[in-house]
């Protein structure tokens, strides 16, 4: 019996995705709001003593160069990590973003949890939009998460799906979607059973519905409020009611009352206040809080100031600084760097060893760290700069015809963020950080930089047509009709086909709710 070895060699090919340490970083920079910005510098100016505000135009200051390349995230030679300390090697890439050291997590984490506000957590849609008149639903909601007993984890967990709320306070992100966003945007691993159960917790927040995932489920919750059900678990009315929403949603869908009575097999009396009290629900639970917080209503600091001058067709950009102040490495921290730089090559020039004790060892290594860190922030803070400027420019580009003719929102363009990437040589995902929470003045108002960015179809003429322009008609349609016969659905959709604007029926219905308009039958007499 003989033994043998055999040797073989497969070649096997991956894709593999890495994420650099200063991407980390100046992703999440990028992503900050300019109030959040401002607590984020004060926050390292307090931490690094080797960053310091600037007066003048000193060596690495902070700076506004929107001509600096803000699609490359490489750090300049001028930044260059020192071997002495950390290393580009062990700071440098990361098969993943979970790669990355803890310690550079933790602290992005904890701007997360405390630092970035609502808008942080954006995923397509804001949970609630901001407006001058009304709050957003956030505060409230963030508030109630607050008085959970929960650990970290799971309270940035609930924030990120509170910010994953659409405008009508639905939850319409998939289990799956959401699960893989917090585990690469939040390093957080939850289950599909831990996720179900925070979600749970949501939709026992005030108002009652929010976090459902359909109109059916957002009923059933206002039905099911605990509240509610000590008061009238016992009346025939709320039984039949929530049986109503339950099993015969179709019905109630198409306003059958008729076969909804066959169903319950009860009497005119009882179907009025089955009626009656379905009526007082609230289909969208995210609009009804944004209106009875307008007192608490929140100041926008525009990041952004647009001006279009007509005379010469001209638009000048401006990027709001806010309280950010100039940056610089402390010299005397630089001194302590180059002085043991210095000393360390005289003697290699001059042949011999020189040795340094423990504690000058263990300063050099300390001044190493903070000017290094201090170098790279100020080189971050350059790069959102760069990179802001140059999506705000791509905007104001394929948008001008809105610009030039005072805001006029039917002149908006179907655009893609991928446009946008390509104009400022930067990755989707950057833009999508870039327009987060991000917002622009001009001379007519103020507007997020979400709102230049929209979807499109093919109209009759094979022009394209931003979605945005489809459900202002559809809202003008309903507007301006006679209250005694109004449009249905398919009407309204051949009207707008009349315009040029080939909208389905169901896009037609799926417009007409976003704005919170009810079928025909109930717009009638109205």
């Amino acid at each position: 019996m003989s033994n043998t070895t055999t040797l073989s060699q497969d070649i096997e090919q991956r894709l593999r995705q890495t994420a650099n340490a200063a991407q980390v970083m100046l992703s999440k920079i990028i992503e900050m709001p300019l109030n959040d910005l401002e607590d984020h510098v004060k926050n390292e100016l307090e931490s690094n003593q080797a960053l310091e505000r600037s007066a003048g135009d000193e060596n690495f200051s902070y700076g506004n160069d929107a001509n600096d390349a803000p699609g490359d995230y490489s750090v300049n030679d001028d930044f260059r990590i020192r071997d002495s300390h950390t290393t580009e090697e062990e700071y440098g890439d990361f098969l993943t973003i979970d790669q990355v050291p803890e310690d550079m997590r933790t602290r992005y984490n904890n701007d997360v949890s405390h630092g970035f506000n609502e808008h942080q957590y954006d995923g397509d849609k804001p949970a609630m939009e901001i407006s001058d008149e009304g709050a957003t639903s956030y505060d409230s909601l963030v508030q109630q998460i607050g008085e959970l007993q929960i650990n970290d984890d799971e309270r940035v967990a609930l924030t990120y799906i509170v910010g994953s709320l659409d405008e009508r306070g639905y939850l319409t992100k998939s289990d799956e979607t959401l699960i893989d966003e917090l585990a690469f945007q939040e390093y957080i691993d939850l289950t599909p059973e831990e996720l179900h159960r925070l979600i749970g917790m949501l939709q026992g927040f005030e108002p009652r519905g929010i976090g459902a995932h359909t109109l059916q489920e957002c009923m059933m919750l206002q039905l099911s409020d605990p509240e509610d059900r000590a008061q009238h678990s016992k009346t025939l009315t709320h039984r039949l009611a929530l049986k109503v929403v339950r099993d015969c949603f179709d019905y109630l869908s198409k306003s059958r009352w008729d076969k909804i009575q066959e169903e319950l097999d009860v009497n005119d009396e009882a179907i009025h206040d089955i009626k009656a009290l379905i009526r007082r629900l609230n289909p969208m639970p995210g609009k009804g809080l944004n209106e009875s917080m307008a007192h608490t209503a929140p100041t926008i600091t525009p990041d952004f100031y647009l001006f279009y001058e007509p005379k010469t067709g001209n638009t000048t950009i401006s990027l709001e600084k806010g309280n950010v102040p100039q940056l610089k490495v402390s010299t005397s921290y630089l001194r302590i760097v180059e002085e043991h730089d210095s000393a360390v090559e005289r003697a290699k020039a001059e042949g011999r060893q020189i040795s340094f004790s423990r504690q000058q060892q263990a300063d050099y290594e300390y001044a190493v760290h903070k000017v290094d860190a201090a170098k790279a922030f100020i080189e971050n803070i350059r790069r959102r700069n760069a990179t802001l400027m140059k999506v705000m420019e791509g905007i104001a580009k394929f948008q001008h015809d809105f610009f030039a003719e005072d805001d006029d929102e039917s002149l908006l363009k179907p655009l893609k963020q991928q446009v946008i990437a390509e104009y400022a040589g930067v990755d989707i995902s950057t833009v999508s950080r870039a327009v987060n929470a991000k917002y622009v003045r001009t001379d007519y108002g103020t507007y997020p930089l979400k709102h230049f960015f929209s979807s499109e179809f093919v109209s009759a003429s094979g022009e394209t047509v931003a979605q945005r322009q489809a459900v202002n008609a559809v809202r003008r349609i309903i507007e301006g009709e006679d209250s005694n016969a109004p449009f249905s659905d398919q009407a309204i959709s051949d009207l707008l086909k009349q315009e040029g604007m080939n909208v389905a029926r169901r896009t037609v219905a799926k417009y007409r709710e976003r704005l919170g308009f009810p079928i025909a039958q109930h717009r009638k007499g109205h």
